[in-house]
């Protein structure tokens, strides 16, 4: 009855024009929901179990999942001053923002952009001049700064980029056969994203698609079977070591309506009703939200393509889990 409920609602959203189409998935039902149009552009594609997706915002999880390694192989130290490993950023050896400060979106450095719009040197540039507004552990103040600096950590400590780091150290071991952090451009099974409507296959983020190289930020790219083998895993703790799961499982900062662990939202306010306050949950701009429960023995996968409001769809995301979860 859940699986009915919740795909009458993804329907709805389709219907008053929020998404063009959405695949969700979710361990207590062995179907997927498949609705609505992967792209109109250059002509009508329905939505499959293969459409793959720009993850926006959700990629910070898989840059998490990359630093988390890391730190588990006792190469990153999470409550060092993150420019222990950038030292060339203009606050130097007077930094006290750490690593986990940066995963927590409570490092003081707001969401501004003084690099938008620029790549190569001229990028680097002003990203390492940027400075935090407000001490850290003040308040809770998401910003895609914060993660672009933990990329970067991944990058000067692994010798890799994102791409190759996460293939070799997270999605392999997973056996996410799909997901890429390169741009794969048009291709069959690739979805529309509408804002700022560029073609399939290209990132969405502005700073992503200026800039040309994977950022921590996000805007990786999967199907919905990468995902759920994603997201089971975090569950099932059967892959990586008991640290790593920890470190993502854990809330780590309370403070106001605020809820995190590392690298993950934890909030009342977007907690689907009838899981537990141990759920961890992420969402992306272009329509996605992944949640899990480890005290309920629950996931659920909601990847969508937004043309509507997100805050509207942020929400509607939630009612779909919400559904789902539900006897």
């Amino acid at each position: 009855m859940g699986l009915l409920k919740a795909e009458i609602e993804a329907q709805s959203q389709i219907d008053c024009s929020l998404v063009q189409g959405m695949v969700i998935a979710c361990n207590k039902y062995p179907e997927l929901i498949v609705l609505g149009n992967q792209r109109l552009n250059p002509c009508p594609s329905a939505m499959s179990a293969n459409s793959r997706f720009d993850i926006a915002s959700v990629g910070k999880v898989m840059t998490i999942a990359c630093l988390a390694r890391l730190i588990d192989a006792g190469l990153v130290e999470i409550d060092a001053p993150f420019t222990a490993y950038i030292p060339e950023h203009t606050l130097g050896d007077s930094c006290n923002i750490s690593v986990r400060d940066l995963a927590m979106h409570c490092s003081g450095f707001d969401n501004s952009r003084p690099y938008a719009g620029m790549k190569g040197e001229q990028f680097e540039r002003e990203l390492l001049l940027k400075m935090p507004l407000r001490p850290r552990l003040e308040c809770f103040e998401y910003s895609c700064y914060n993660f672009i600096l933990l990329g970067k950590i991944i990058n000067r400590i692994s010798k890799m980029d994102l791409e190759q780091y996460a293939r070799k150290y997270v999605w392999t071991p997973l056996k996410m056969q799909q997901a890429t952090w390169y741009a794969p451009g048009f291709g069959p099974n690739e979805v529309e994203h509408w804002n700022p409507n560029r073609p399939a296959g290209e990132h969405n983020d502005t700073t992503c698609f200026d800039v040309g190289i994977p950022l921590g930020n996000g805007s990786c790219f999967c199907n919905i079977y990468d995902m759920i083998a994603f997201v089971e895993d975090i569950l099932r703790e059967n892959v990586f070591s008991k640290q790593y799961y920890r470190l993502i499982k854990t809330c780590a900062y309370e403070k106001n309506a605020a809820r995190r662990s590392f690298g993950w939202d934890m909030c009342d306010e977007k907690r689907p009703v009838g899981l537990s306050k141990n759920t961890i949950f992420h969402s992306g701009y272009t329509g996605q939200t992944i949640y899990i429960d480890p005290d309920n023995d629950f996931w659920a996968v909601v990847l969508s393509s937004r043309i509507g409001d997100w805050g509207e769809a942020l929400m509607r995301r939630k009612k779909v889990a919400e559904l789902l979860f539900a006897q």
